[in-house]
């Protein structure tokens, strides 16, 4: 909206020239100053010469607007509508062709060359006017009125004359202000050349003789080149001020030739304006162009002389970027011929990546801009590249002309940028290294300090001393350095100190173990002018290393010795037991489900169990016995001096009484226990590792006979641990051979006496055809951790095959899976659930998962959310060997179980022995009231089914009603092609 309004504020003034110029053409033809009716053909010329300036730019308004004005006047001067609108389209014509052929884009050049007056005269004197006096001519003819040829000759004449008066005086006043102001002297001359030429006008336009009116020209052509155009203007308007004058005065040579007024003013003008138009713009420009060709000819012999003995490239280039000069530099730093290069492109020597740049300073030289300068990439003739750094700018004398300089800085920016390279390391190393660096002066002065030297003088004991060996003193084998720091050393040898391991004393009153040097800064002369001093901390290092020495031989977490240091000094105890004849006991000592409580209660309490652990055990043992931790849950305690087999015992039972004793972690209270195996030497072995490796031994037996004992090594013990070892190897194959198999064992719905569910039971068949229980193998794999990859594999396995009978007999029959604690535990159980789901296809509601008692025991937030999970995903849970385990049924009630698993272990003796039976009543009542259901495990016998019946279990399970088997005799077993005793009782 802004550019449309500027546009059209910039057409007001041209409109309104135009409009005053018809005006006064008006008022003349009124007052019969003028009487020839096509009197507004200035405005014409006036509507030329204002495009003629701007350009284009608003061509098509300011035309139709000037035609429009001369339409109207047309009117005003009595023409017809026809007339006055033929009038308007042939001077829009006459406007449009000299327009089209004489503007550019941008301003005018005509009127100021030979060539530009030439195509001006053409043009805008002859052609326009020729072609719009055509059209009147044509318009006249077909109306049928008197004298058409001699109008439409007038009316050409009138319009050549106009052009050749209207435009190059517009257009002198549309220059006003950008023509330069000539001297003093050549204005009196100027002055006197137009005196002349008043009074040669007088003198021929006095006499009636014709040709007499050419004694006008010597003094015009004199005034046109003392002066400028303006003067050649002021000097034409005094002619034509004269010879209108006389004219209407009756006198000089055009009244007496004319025979009637108009033919008077039509000579007069056309003298008058023929002079103007023609000979004057001429020899002005004629004339200005000999002085600037005279000016252009000696600058361009100095600056050429510049040019050939400057070191730099010095290019004239034209407005097109192509060279017009070329210095002779250009062989020494590019490697052209100065010759070869006339007439070629910058363009062309530019590297592809400065062709921006180039762009950009080129366009700024050619709008005139200061001085720019730029960086270019440049090719040499033998491949390689220059960085020249190119500036320039336009001649004034030649608006189309550019002088660039180029000069070679190659050298100049390969070293700014090695400096810059080097001091940006240099600096980005003082700034990041841990050693603090500083400079000094020759009087011991602080000059610099990077940010570690910083922080060590705001913290200096002195920070008000002159030198720095006042601010930081060192202190050395307990002396301070005074005249020996090496700040004060290095300045009076000249030559480096150090390092030297010294003691930096703060404000604090603490003092730091630093590694100190010093190097002199020496002069061109070789004088000492200063030096750099480097204090590096090694505190840190020598604190470290200490430590590191006694994490080598002590446990991180509890301080007792380690590994290395219990070998050490049982290999040390066992030569002194060989000497003196006495024995030596080894305790291995492992913490009962100690994994248990570290996954519940997290890693930081369990640390914290072990370290009062560790304190126990320390506090049971004498002087010379030795406590030690191997790792995890597990310490060894060596008793070096024993009589007999039976100190080693009253030893270990101490020690287990001892940890029995309720530890307090946090707001917890836990009650511990303890698996003890003892090794004795000689008995058990006379080396070091021998010895543990037979305790070890006999810890794991005491595990697998209850727990919370202790145990000494047999030779029987070893035999069985090498069997539980080959045991798990072979299971580790079978994992791979895909030995595993599962079996399926129906439960049966005591209201319905159906199959409702059934328990997948995991079977081992070894490649001898010999088929394994899970009593064998599964504590092996839960405490080699391949329950986990056997784990995945059972639920996997048999929720497809739960997925797949829902098409037979077994529709609607679900499968229950036992879950090991290993496997409960990981983060990614309820995922793992959810993707075995959603592999198999099998609805949630027809899985249930057998979780045990312990599982439960201490009930942490992730477990309370991981059943949370289940039973919002639809999953069943149910308690396996429910009323065996050691927790509360306070979780009954917290979590969302869905079933109660009596244990085989109350079913077996339920018959005979009262009290089990009162205990599976009061599971039975407790389930009841709780919304459970119950299933009893182990049914054998009749009198077991009914007497469960008679006690209100829901469902059961054994081997009355039928054997662990396969999907198809499970199948079978359902729809009651294999009835066993039990089925035809429950359904007789």
């Amino acid at each position: 909206m802004n550019t449309i309004r500027r546009q059209i504020q910039s057409l007001l003034w041209p409109l309104a020239a135009i409009a005053a110029v018809t005006l006064m053409a008006l008022w003349l033809r009124q007052h019969e100053v003028i009487t020839s009716s096509p009197a507004v053909w200035l405005a014409d010329g006036v509507c030329l010469a204002i495009l003629m300036y701007r350009g284009r730019s608003g061509a098509a308004a300011l035309v139709t607007g000037a035609c429009c004005t001369i339409w109207l006047a047309g009117l005003a001067m009595g023409l017809s509508l026809g007339d006055s609108l033929v009038q308007a389209l042939s001077d829009a014509l006459e406007i449009g062709v000299a327009l089209w052929a004489l503007s550019k884009k941008d301003h005018a050049t005509h009127l100021e060359t030979p060539y530009g007056t030439k195509r001006f005269i053409i043009w805008a004197l002859l052609v326009a006017p020729l072609l719009s006096s055509l059209v009147v001519l044509s318009w006249l003819v077909l109306i049928g009125q008197a004298h058409p040829w001699g109008t439409g000759g007038l009316r050409f004449v009138s319009h050549a004359l106009g052009n050749a008066l209207a435009v190059p005086c517009t257009m002198e006043v549309l220059r006003w202000r950008g023509a330069p102001a000539l001297s003093r002297r050549r204005t009196r001359r100027c002055m006197q050349a137009l005196v002349g030429l008043i009074a040669a006008s007088a003198v021929a336009f006095a006499q009636p003789m014709l040709p007499v009116l050419f004694i006008i020209f010597p003094p015009l052509m004199l005034l046109a080149m003392t002066g400028n155009r303006r003067w050649v203007l002021a000097g034409m308007v005094a002619v034509a001020a004269v010879g209108a004058a006389m004219t209407l005065a009756g006198l000089g040579p055009i009244h007496h030739q004319a025979h009637f007024p108009t033919w008077n003013a039509l000579l007069l003008q056309l003298f008058i304006l023929s002079c103007m138009a023609v000979v004057l713009p001429l020899t002005a420009s004629m004339e200005q162009r000999r002085k600037l060709s005279r000016t252009l000819r000696g600058s361009e012999a100095r600056y050429r002389m510049l040019a050939e003995h400057s070191h730099d490239i010095v290019l004239l280039l034209d407005a097109d970027g192509y060279c017009k000069y070329v210095s002779p530099a250009i062989q020494d730093m590019l490697g052209y011929p100065a010759g070869k290069m006339f007439e070629s492109s910058l363009q062309s020597l530019v590297d592809d990546d400065s062709q921006a740049t180039a762009r950009d300073l080129w366009m700024q030289l050619l709008q005139g801009q200061p001085p720019a300068t730029a960086l270019l990439r440049m090719r040499h003739a033998n491949g390689t590249y220059r960085i020249m750094e190119a500036t320039g700018g336009l001649i004034d004398e030649e608006p189309d002309r550019v002088v660039l300089t180029l000069r070679d800085v190659t050298a100049r920016i390969a070293a700014e940028e090695a400096l810059r390279q080097e001091r940006l390391m240099t600096d980005v190393t003082l700034q990041a290294i841990g050693d603090a660096v500083f400079t000094l002066d020759r009087h011991g002065k602080l000059e610099f300090a990077n940010p570690a030297g910083k922080a060590l003088l705001d913290r200096s004991v002195a920070p008000d001393e002159a030198t720095l060996e006042q601010q930081l003193p060192l202190w050395r084998e307990g002396r301070q350095m005074t005249d020996l720091h090496p700040a004060c050393m290095v300045r009076k040898t000249g030559m480096p100190e150090g390092p030297y391991l010294c003691a930096l004393e703060l404000k604090d009153g603490t003092r730091h173990s630093i590694e100190c040097s010093a190097t002199p800064i020496h002069s061109s002369a070789g004088k000492v002018i200063g030096a750099v001093l480097v204090f590096r901390d090694v505190s840190a290092v020598l604190e470290l290393s200490e430590r590191m020495a006694h994490l080598a031989h002590f446990d991180a977490l509890t301080g007792l010795p380690n590994r290395a240091l219990l070998l050490e000094r049982l290999d040390i105890a066992l030569a002194r037991a060989k000497q003196t004849a006495h024995h030596l006991a080894v305790l291995f000592i492992d913490l009962d489900r100690f994994k248990q409580i570290n996954d519940t209660l997290g890693h930081g309490p369990g640390d914290e169990l072990l370290q009062q652990v560790a304190d126990r055990l320390q506090s049971v043992v004498k002087s010379g016995d030795t406590v030690a931790r191997l790792g995890g849950d597990e310490f060894v305690v060596l008793l070096p001096e024993l009589s007999g087999k039976a100190d080693a015992a009253v030893a270990a039972s101490k020690a287990l009484e001892l940890l029995s004793q309720p530890i307090r972690i946090g707001r917890r209270e836990l009650q511990l226990s303890a698996s003890i195996g003892v090794s004795l030497f000689p008995d058990d072995g006379d080396d070091a590792d021998l010895l543990i490796r037979h305790a070890d031994i006999a810890m794991y037996a005491a595990k697998r006979q209850g727990r919370n004992d202790h145990r000494f090594y047999t030779a029987a013990m070893e035999a069985s641990a090498q069997k539980e070892f080959d045991l798990e190897n072979a299971l580790r194959f079978a994992v791979m051979r895909s030995e595993l198999f599962l079996a399926f064992q129906p439960r049966v719905d005591m209201s319905s006496r159906k199959i409702i569910s059934t328990e997948a039971l995991m079977r081992w068949r070894r490649p001898d055809g010999e088929v394994c229980l899970p009593d064998e193998f599964i504590p092996i794999a839960e405490a080699s951790g391949l329950i986990l990859a056997m784990g995945s594999w059972a639920l996997k396995e048999a929720c497809r095959a739960c997925k797949a009978w829902q098409n037979g007999p077994l529709q609607g029959v679900s499968v229950s899976v036992n879950i090991s604690q290993v496997q409960f535990v990981r983060d990614n159980f309820l995922g793992f659930v959810m993707e075995s789901l959603r592999e198999t296809g099998l609805p949630p509601h027809l899985l249930e998962l057998e979780l045990t008692e312990s599982m439960l025991m201490e009930p942490s937030e992730a477990i309370q959310q991981r059943i949370a999970g289940l039973s919002a995903l639809g999953v069943k849970l149910s308690i396996d060997d429910f009323g065996t385990g050691f927790s509360s049924l306070a979780y009954l009630r917290r979590f969302a179980i869905d079933t109660l698993k009596i244990d085989r272990s109350f079913v077996m003796h339920m018959t005979e022995d009262p009290e089990d039976a009162s205990v599976i009543h009061a599971i039975i009542a407790l389930a009841i009231s709780l919304g459970k259901r119950v299933v009893a495990e182990g049914v054998e016998t009749m009198q077991q089914a009914s007497q469960l019946a008679a006690l209100g279990c829901h469902e059961m399970q054994g081997h009355w009603l039928g054997r662990p088997g396969s999907v198809e005799q499970l199948a079978m077993l359902a729809a009651g092609k294999t009835k066993t005793a039990s089925f035809r009782s429950m359904r007789g």
